[in-house]
C-alpha cells in the first residue's frame, strides 16, 4: 500500500517531538560498525557487560564460552540500532552495514540449521522484518538480494514448523517463535506462504488462551518474560493494524489485559519488579507506546519519560504525538492496589510517584523454570527506597550460583528448619515443589491485608503448613507479617529477609536497623522472639552482573506449631513493639494460647497504640470474645487503633 511519508521521516518526527531518543542506539550502532559486540540493550534478554571485537564474526564460537552469547549474536537485535542510527542521522553507512550483517548470517548459517534454535529464529525474523522493509524501499537490495533473503526466510519458516513441539504452547518461546514470522510476513507480503501465516496465528491464539489470564498475568511468574511476550504481541497487533489484517479477538483482549497489568510490575523508580528470572530494567517506552497507540492517558503517563519503543513504532509506522495530551481520551486513574488470585500476586502502593510506598506479595504456582522458590515472599519499598527485595536472576548457567539465587533463602519467605522446599536440581528443574493453598485480600481505609497459605514437603524433610498474615498500615508506612508454622515434632522456624544492597543491617537494642553505609538508620525491624543472624547473600540487578546484599535470617525453635510477629517501618516510627497476652471473656486470670488469640502491640512515642490481633483457630470451649490490654476483640483478623486519650477504632478484616 502507498505511504505518504517514509518510515525515516516518521521516526525523525518522533525524535523532534522528544518521543524517541536515538543516543544509545547510535552508540551501539557505532560499536557494531567497528565490530565491537556488547549486548547491553535490555531487550537482548541475556545482556552482556564485556565487549568482544571480531573483525570476522565467528558465528559458531562464543568468545566467552557462554552459549547465551551466541544466541544473542544470532538474534541480530543490533540491526534495529543500525536502522535507528541511519534514520536519525540520515547516514547510509548504517543501513549498508545492516545489509552486510544480514547476508553474513545467511552465508555463514543458512546451511547449518543444526546450529539454530527455534526461539532465536523467531526473534531474528522479528528483527529482520522492519529492517528488510526499509532496505528494500530505499533501494539497498537488488532483485538477486531480495530473492536470497526470501529463500532464507522461507527456510527459517520451514525450520520453525518442523521443529515446533507441543510444550512451546505453554512457553514464552512459543510466542517469540511465531510472532517473528507473523510480523515479517505482514511487512513483506507474499514472502511467507499464507498457509504458514495461518498456522502461526492459530498457534498464537492457543498460546494466548493458555498462557495469559484474563487479568493480564502471565503464567511463567517472571515480569521480564511477561514483557517479552507482551511486546511481541504488540508488534503483531501493530503490523496487522498497519496492513489491515484481522487479528483474532482473543489475542486483542489478552493484549489489552496485559496493558492493564503492566504498571503494577513497575517499582516507584520505574524499573521492573525483580520476580523470578527478571532484571531491574526500565520499560517506560513499552508502557507509553501501548497507551499512546490506543490514545489513553493513565496514572503513569506523566510519571514516566514520554518515550516510545522504537521497534514497535517502526513496525506500526504511525505519526504519533501526545501533543501535550490534546485530542486524547480522558485520563484513566489506575487503582493503587491490584489482586491477581489466578497468579497469586498482590500489589499495593501509596501513589504513582517516585517516592511512593510499594509492596508486593506472591503465593502462586512456581510457573516455568523461570520461576523462583518464593511462596509467601514479599517485596517492600518505603518512600521510594527498596527495603526488602528479590535478588534477581544473574545467570542461566547451571551451578551453585544459579541454585543459590533461585532458592528460598534468597527470598523473604518462611521455611521450616531452613529447608529449601522447592529444591533446584538443574537450571530449569526442581526436585520437589511446595503447594500454594490459599490467598485472601482485604483493602480498607488506610489498611491492606493479604493472607497467604502454603504447604511445603521437602523430600527428606518435614511436611509443614505456613500461614502468613500481611498487614500494611499506610499512614505509618508500616509492614507487618504475622506468621504461623505447623509441623509435627521439634522444629525451627526460619525467616530470611533480604535487604537492598544499599543497607547495612545491625542489631540496636530491641530492634534491628537497616542503615545506610554512612551509618544513618533508615528502617527499624522488630522481630519478636526470634534470634537473628546477618550473612551475605547474592544480588543481581542485571543478567551476568553479580554483587551482594545483607540477609537477616530469623530463627525460632518450636514444637508442633509456632507464631511469630515481624514489623518493618521507618526508623523511630514505633517506640516499642511487643506480643501481648490475651484473656478470655469471663476468665480474667486466663492466659490464652496464641492459636486462639495472638496479639501484636505497636506503640509510638506519644503513647498511641496499634494492635494487630489474629484469632487463627476458632474457640470450641468458653466464650469467643477476648481482651487484649482490656480491649475487647473478636474476629479472625482485627486492627485496633487506641489513642493515648483512650479513643478506640476498629477495622475488622474478617470474622
Amino acid at each position: 500500500m502507498a505511504e505518504k511519508t517514509t518510515n525515516g521521516d516518521k521516526m525523525r518526527f518522533l525524535i523532534q517531538e522528544g518521543l524517541l531518543d536515538p543516543t544509545e542506539a547510535i552508540v551501539r550502532a557505532n560499536r557494531i560498525l567497528q565490530r565491537d559486540f556488547l549486548f547491553d540493550d535490555p531487550y537482548n534478554m541475556e545482556p552482556t557487560h564485556e565487549s568482544y571485537h571480531m573483525d570476522l564474526i565467528t558465528w559458531q564460537h562464543s568468545p566467552n564460552g557462554d552459549p547465551e552469547w551466541l544466541y544473542v549474536l544470532k538474534r541480530q537485535g543490533y540491526l534495529m540500532d543500525l536502522m535507528f542510527a541511519a534514520q536519525a542521522q540520515k547516514d547510509p553507512r548504517y543501513l549498508t552495514d545492516a545489509r552486510t550483517l544480514i547476508f553474513d548470517w545467511i552465508d555463514q548459517n543458512l546451511a547449518h540449521p543444526e546450529t539454530w534454535r527455534t526461539i532465536d529464529t523467531g526473534i531474528r525474523l522479528m528483527n529482520w522484518a522492519p529492517v528488510v522493509q526499509v532496505l528494500r524501499k530505499q533501494d539497498f537490495l537488488n532483485a538477486t538480494d531480495e530473492a536470497k533473503i526470501r529463500d532464507a526466510v522461507q527456510a527459517q519458516m520451514a525450520y520453525l514448523r518442523t521443529h515446533f513441539i507441543d510444550r512451546y504452547l505453554l512457553s514464552n518461546w512459543g510466542v517469540l517463535i511465531v510472532t517473528g514470522p507473523l510480523v515479517y510476513g505482514t511487512l513483506q507480503q507474499k514472502t511467507i506462504a499464507e498457509v504458514d501465516m495461518t498456522w502461526c496465528l492459530q498457534q498464537l491464539e492457543t498460546m494466548c488462551a493458555l498462557q495469559i489470564a484474563d487479568d493480564g498475568s502471565h503464567w511463567e511468574q517472571s515480569p521480564l518474560y511477561f514483557i517479552e511476550v507482551w511486546r511481541d504481541l504488540l508488534a503483531v497487533q501493530y503490523a496487522f493494524g498497519r496492513y489491515r489484517r484481522e487479528l483474532p479477538l482473543l489475542i486483542a483482549q489478552k493484549i489489552a489485559a496485559m496493558r492493564r497489568m503492566a504498571p503494577y510490575y513497575l517499582t516507584p523508580a520505574g524499573t521492573l519488579l525483580q520476580l523470578g528470572d527478571t532484571d531491574a530494567v526500565r520499560i517506560d517506552e513499552l508502557i507509553q507506546t501501548a497507551n499512546m497507540m490506543v490514545g489513553q492517558i493513565t496514572s503513569v503517563t506523566e510519571k514516566l519519560p514520554l518515550h516510545v519503543d522504537y521497534q514497535l513504532v517502526a513496525i506500526a509506522n504511525q505519526r504519533l504525538s501526545f501533543n501535550r495530551y490534546a485530542g486524547y481520551s480522558g485520563g484513566v486513574e489506575l487503582p493503587l492496589t491490584l489482586d491477581s488470585p489466578v497468579s497469586g500476586n498482590y500489589f499495593g502502593r501509596s501513589t504513582w510517584n517516585k517516592n511512593a510506598d510499594y509492596w508486593h506479595v506472591i503465593n502462586g504456582n512456581i510457573g516455568s523454570g523461570h520461576g523462583h522458590v518464593n511462596l509467601g515472599h514479599f517485596d517492600l519499598i518505603i518512600n521510594g527506597q527498596p527495603v526488602l527485595i528479590d535478588p534477581g536472576r544473574y545467570t542461566y548457567v547451571d551451578g551453585e550460583e544459579r541454585h543459590a539465587i533461585k532458592a528460598a533463602a534468597a527470598h523473604n519467605t518462611v521455611m521450616i528448619d531452613g529447608q529449601d522446599y522447592d529444591v533446584p536440581i538443574a537450571s530449569w528443574e526442581y526436585q520437589t515443589l511446595g503447594t500454594p493453598l490459599a490467598n485472601m485480600a482485604w483493602h480498607g481505609d488506610g489498611t491492606d491485608a493479604i493472607t497467604s497459605i502454603y504447604q511445603v514437603a521437602p523430600e527428606k524433610g518435614t511436611k509443614a503448613t505456613i500461614t502468613r498474615q500481611f498487614v500494611w498500615l499506610a499512614a505509618s508506612h508500616t509492614w507487618i507479617a504475622l506468621d504461623h508454622g505447623q509441623a509435627h515434632g521439634q522444629h525451627q522456624l526460619t525467616i530470611p529477609l533480604n535487604f537492598a544492597p544499599r543497607f547495612h543491617v545491625k542489631q540496636t537494642g530491641d530492634r534491628w536497623q537497616a542503615q545506610l553505609r554512612t551509618g544513618r538508620p533508615v528502617v527499624d525491624v522488630f522481630v519478636g522472639e526470634a534470634n537473628g543472624t546477618v550473612t551475605t547473600g547474592p544480588y543481581s540487578a542485571r543478567y551476568n552482573q553479580m554483587s551482594t546484599l545483607q540477609r537477616l535470617t530469623l530463627t525460632q525453635d518450636f514444637k508442633d506449631e509456632v507464631f511469630h510477629g515481624l514489623v518493618v517501618a521507618p526508623t523511630d516510627t514505633w517506640h516499642s513493639v511487643s506480643v501481648v497476652p490475651a484473656r478470655q471473656a469471663e476468665n480474667p486470670k486466663s492466659v490464652v494460647a496464641p492459636q486462639f488469640c495472638y496479639a501484636l502491640r505497636l506503640t509510638d512515642s506519644q503513647g498511641n497504640r496499634t494492635y494487630v490481633v489474629w484469632q487463627k483457630q476458632n474457640t470450641a470451649k468458653g466464650y469467643q470474645l477476648y481482651f487484649v490490654d482490656d480491649i475487647p476483640v473478636f474476629g479472625n483478623l482485627t486492627i485496633i487503633q487506641a489513642s493515648a486519650a483512650g479513643d478506640i477504632t476498629r477495622q475488622l478484616v474478617r470474622w
